[in-house]
Formats: structure tokens, C-alpha cells, sequence
């Protein structure tokens, strides 16, 4: 898909990057959380160079007659709404006027106000990172889709964790990004890494700057 990213158009999103969700501590946690934490923080340095819009997008009240819903696995404090593990990391650097738009479920666009927000400054492309590339990155593309918004995924700023065996065998890390990019790349979506979209983020502010 052509998604070509324009400063006047395009907002950088963070799906899901919240305290509880990277916490080296807490049971499951994902090693390779680290490399993706610092290619985010890359592109959001590079967005905020630019000029871009940045919008973080996470777990909390978003419609108010959408409550919520914690897996069953889960201990019942963590991400509870209004938490301090709902937060945004201190490392994410927020500044004033980057808003955090509360969903109450996996997608970003579902039982919150993110299509209106965009919608009011004129957005038609997102490029989108967090967590996780199978989980709520994908759903938030699909529905961007759906709603006629390009999207522009950075691949190695965003989580992808193997998948156990489900009945046809486990699945390791690079299986899971691998498959996911390619169908993400067919139909919904353009796939860069780190490295080249914050190259195009620059070289949108040059040609902004000359217009």
C-alpha cells in the first residue's frame, strides 16, 4: 500500500506502550522489549524533529458504557484503569499537547475517540508502533483500513512475541513478524523499519519547510 507520510496529514501512533505492559518484573515479560523500547523512542525523536503529530494510545475509559475486560490469567491489579500502570513510561519523553486517547479494548479505534480526533486535524495516515504487531498494532491497522486511513507500520518498533502451540505447534518470533508483515504489506498497510521511516519523516519536514 502507498502510504507516503506528510506533516500536515500524518501522526505517529504508540499503541499500548504502558508501564504495566513493560515492566521487567512482571511474569512474562519479553526480553526483546528492549530493542524495541529504543527504536521507539528513535522514532518518536525524529517525529517531534519533524514536526509531526505524536499520539499515544492506551488501556482505560474510553465510551462510558464499555467496561472492563481483564483475561482471566491476569492478577486483577494489573492494568487497572486509573493505574499507574495505565501510565506512559517516563522514556516516551510525552510532551504537552501529545494527547493519551483511552480504548477499552485490544483495537485503538473501538469504544474510543481516536477517529474523531483524527478526523478533526485532517489526518488520512498513521504510522503506528507498540505493542504488540499480532495484537492491538494489528487490529488498530484493520480498522484504519476499514475506515479509509493509510497506515504505516514500523516493524522493529513493535513487539512480536512467539506463539506456543495452539494445536499445530509452536511458532517462533520471526515466523509470527514474518507472516504478519506479509499480510499486513498485501493489503492494509506499508512495513518499514526504524531507520527508514525517520529518514522519511526528515525528508517531509525539508519539503515542508521549502513549501
Amino acid at each position: 500500500m502507498e502510504a507516503k507520510v506528510k506533516r500536515e496529514s500524518t501522526v505517529v501512533l504508540v499503541h499500548d506502550v504502558l508501564n504495566d505492559f513493560i515492566d521487567p518484573t512482571a511474569p512474562g515479560y519479553d526480553p526483546a522489549l528492549e530493542a524495541v523500547l529504543a527504536n521507539i523512542v528513535t522514532l518518536l525523536g525524529a517525529a517531534r524533529e519533524a514536526g509531526f503529530q505524536v499520539v499515544f494510545i492506551g488501556s482505560g475509559q474510553g465510551d462510558p458504557e464499555i467496561g472492563p475486560s481483564y483475561p482471566p490469567d491476569e492478577p486483577p491489579e494489573r492494568l487497572a484503569w486509573g493505574t499507574p500502570g495505565c501510565d506512559l513510561p517516563a522514556m516516551l519523553g510525552q510532551l504537552p499537547g501529545e494527547p493519551v486517547i483511552r480504548k477499552p479494548r485490544w483495537g485503538g479505534f473501538y469504544g474510543s475517540n481516536l477517529a474523531a480526533y483524527l478526523k478533526e486535524r485532517g489526518v488520512d495516515t498513521m504510522v503506528i508502533c507498540g505493542l504488540s504487531l499480532p495484537g492491538g498494532v494489528d487490529w488498530t491497522v484493520r480498522d484504519a483500513f476499514n475506515r479509509d486511513l493509510r497506515s504505516v507500520i514500523v516493524a522493529d518498533a513493535c513487539l512480536t512475541r512467539p506463539l506456543p502451540d495452539q494445536g499445530w505447534g509452536a511458532i517462533p518470533r520471526e515466523e509470527v513478524r514474518r507472516v504478519i508483515c506479509t499480510i499486513m504489506a498485501q493489503r492494509f498497510a506499508r512495513v518499514v523499519d526504524t531507520t527508514a521511516i525517520c529518514a522519511e519523516l526528515r525528508e517531509a519536514a525539508l519539503v515542508a519547510g521549502r513549501g
